[in-house]
């Protein structure tokens, strides 16, 4: 089983010795995304909420948000710290 995947940009490593693994990631971004859902279900479609986070996790919460595998947004393109991501219900991915 190969433990790095590589991109233009950015190594991935997907088995890191006590460190949190990318299906963790994704399981803790899908349940970020259920209870925003869960909080923001009475408010009016032109609301808007700021998360701030790290690139990791802004790249699981973008691929829990459009329901894509993990291991295809973490190929898909690069999110670092301190940049812009926008999820909108509006658009797609």
């Amino acid at each position: 089983e190969d433990k790095i995947l590589a991109t233009d940009t950015i190594n991935y490593f997907l088995d890191p010795e006590g460190a949190e693994t990318f299906p963790q990631l994704i399981d803790r971004a899908k349940r970020l995304v259920t209870h925003i859902d869960e909080l923001t279900k009475d408010l009016s479609s032109d609301s808007s909420i700021l998360l701030v986070t790290h690139g990791d996790f802004g790249k699981m919460l973008y691929a829990a948000y459009y329901d894509i595998p993990w291991e295809d947004v973490l190929r898909q393109f690069h999110f670092g710290n301190s940049e812009v991501l926008l999820l909108s219900k509006d658009s797609s991915s």
